[in-house]
């Protein structure tokens, strides 16, 4: 009873500033109990509780942690009662042992971690609020280590890109729940449908592919190519950790929230795809995506006798080998400005910039190398430097490394180019054949290849009516001029041949 006056004596005068740089439990001294009453513990160095100490809270207490630190080695238990975290600034929970709260506020401030280093996690029985920035949890020790919600347990805030769990969050119980994980950066929730039985689960977000990112609850990795009918790929974006720590998760089903995944494949493709141990498997059965965008929603069920392990995003069809995220034509002056940006390249070799007079038959007029394989961002331009008076339109052809090709949407510009000559020479850059195409009044013009120092070349040419292809195949590399004569009129154009 002496020991227990004591501490309760040493803690009021610590309210006063008289008290030691750590507050400190255990260590021969008695439990320490708060009942119905209020605790302010704001000394420097954190509250530390021995392996020998006890901390119980009860008949609607609180206990005010202004300090930075709570370091739990033995035991910390509420019943009832508020832990109240308000030092400002990142805050840590650490230690060997749990601590178990009733009522939790992370009052920290917004942007402010709390990091949650204890072994064994945090315990909430009845709510959490999230009054900070990220909480963060000790990945390598998925479960063990995570914010735990107990039966009933709930939360407040955590709910968006700067405020989540950037680890793990368990759940136990028979009541749906959705899991405020993410990136740190990138909130990407789990939701659940209350369990038939008892049940704890516990899951993570981990952004990039699953078949280079460790698992941390099984240490290995899940190849993105083995995958089981119908799927046919696996999204590089990310994959969430899914661990039955007790009971089971046949029939739940879960619905997560996806990143952008516009250039893996259509809504309609997608497929919430689950880690049976060997290969990714279905657990959609049909199309449940609300769309392939940033917080779009897609669902499953997790079956019946099987042992999932992580889940993540599938699709019913190959990924495109290159994703187009913006593609744009400008008319300046007599010609026009060509601008396109990938979001991702797949085994992809080079683009083919197209013209069309009437939006059916195309021409290239440029041809520009791809970035081969990527996952980032990548821009490219070129100009048509002789577009057509009127309407022209365009298009992007890419071409794989495997000779496959794909295709942007059509663009169209219109070019209003007074006096100029209407005379068409694409494409100025060339491995293979030169297009010549003359207005009318140029009947009978006569065309010449020559070479930089002005001496003619016979290359073979096609011709029908006013439109000529010049073939420059077998020509070595290098700067040539083409030059058109009609009467007194000479043109001369610069072509390169690659």
């Amino acid at each position: 009873m002496q020991k227990h006056l004591f501490i309760a004596i040493a803690l009021a005068l610590g309210a006063d500033g008289l008290q030691a740089q750590t507050t400190t439990y255990g260590g021969g001294n008695a439990p320490y109990s708060v009942v119905g009453g209020y605790n302010s513990d704001y000394s420097p160095d954190g509250t530390i509780v021995l392996s020998d100490g006890a901390v119980s809270l009860s008949g609607n207490a609180t206990y005010e942690h202004g300090n930075n630190l709570l370091q739990n080695d033995g035991s910390w238990t509420s019943a009832g009662s508020l832990d109240l975290f308000a030092g400002t600034g990142s805050n840590t929970i650490g230690g060997s042992s749990a601590p178990s709260f009733y009522d939790a506020q992370f009052n920290i401030g917004a942007g402010n971690i709390m990091a949650i280093t204890n072994a064994q996690g945090i315990q909430v029985s009845n709510e959490l609020q999230f009054n900070n920035g990220i909480t963060t949890t000790v990945r390598s020790n998925t479960s063990a280590g995570a914010v735990h919600f107990a039966a009933g347990a709930t939360y407040t805030g955590a709910g968006t890109d700067a405020q989540h769990v950037d680890g793990y969050v368990s759940k136990a119980g028979t009541t749906a729940f959705i899991f405020p994980v993410g990136s740190g950066t990138d909130l990407r929730t789990v939701s659940i449908t209350a369990p038939a039985a008892p049940t704890e689960l516990s899951t993570a977000w981990f952004a990039g592919s699953p078949g280079t990112i460790a698992d941390p609850s099984d240490g290995s990795t899940h190849s993105i190519t083995a995958v089981a009918a119908p799927l046919q790929s696996i999204s590089e974006a990310g994959f969430w950790d899914w661990i039955p720590v007790s009971g089971s998760d046949d029939g739940i089903t879960v619905t997560v929230s996806i990143p952008d995944i516009g250039g893996f494949g259509n809504s309609t493709d997608l497929r919430l795809a689950g880690w049976d141990g060997t290969q990714w498997i279905d657990l959609s059965g049909s199309a449940t995506a609300t769309g392939n965008l940033e917080n779009n929603s897609l669902s499953g069920t997790i079956p019946a006798g099987v042992n999932i392990t992580a889940l993540a995003i599938g699709s019913l069809s190959t990924p495109l080998p290159v994703t187009f995220s913006a593609f744009n034509v400008a008319a300046q002056g007599c010609r026009v400005l060509i601008g396109w940006q990938t979001a991702q390249e797949i085994n992809n070799d080079y683009f083919l910039v197209e013209r069309s007079r009437d939006g059916r038959t195309f021409d290239a007029i440029a041809k520009m190398q791809g970035a081969g394989n990527s996952a980032e961002p990548n821009s490219y331009s070129a100009s048509d430097e002789q577009p057509f008076n009127g309407r022209n339109y365009y298009r992007i052809q890419q071409v794989d490394k495997d000779g496959k090709r794909s295709y942007s949407g059509i663009k169209t510009a219109e070019v209003s180019c007074s006096g100029r000559d209407d005379i068409q020479i694409f494409p100025t850059v060339s491995s293979d054949d030169i297009q010549v195409r003359l207005p009318q009044r140029y009947e009978g013009a006569a065309i010449d290849l020559l070479t930089a120092l002005g001496q003619k070349i016979v290359v073979p040419v096609d011709k029908e009516h006013l439109q000529y292809r010049l073939h420059v195949d077998r020509l070595t590399a290098g700067m040539y001029i083409i030059r058109i004569v009609k009467g007194n009129e000479i043109h001369s154009y610069k072509i390169v041949k690659r």
